[in-house]
């Protein structure tokens, strides 16, 4: 699978993408789901807002969608039916 980017795009994740990917806008909330995503973030030392780096961000979602994981099992059409309490 190639994978096909732009030149330009910034090296960092806009903060409507980082909206978009953790559905939440206050900084902490943002960072409390990025760390349970799995993808790297740093704090700004002045206001706090979450710096994600671009690479990274999608290192780490296409490592979490590659492989099912330990105790989950995938359907053909990737959607994991496998319910545990």
């Amino acid at each position: 699978m190639t994978q096909h980017h732009a030149a330009n795009e910034p090296l960092e994740l806009s903060p409507e993408e980082l909206q978009r990917i953790t559905s939440r806008r206050q900084h902490a909330a943002q960072a409390r789901v990025l760390a349970h995503l799995g993808i790297p973030y740093h704090r700004h030392p002045i206001d706090g807002h979450v710096i994600v780096g671009r690479a990274a961000a999608r290192a780490a979602l296409a490592k979490a969608t590659d492989a099912p994981g330990k105790g989950r099992e995938e359907a053909s059409n990737g959607i994991n039916w496998q319910k545990h309490a």
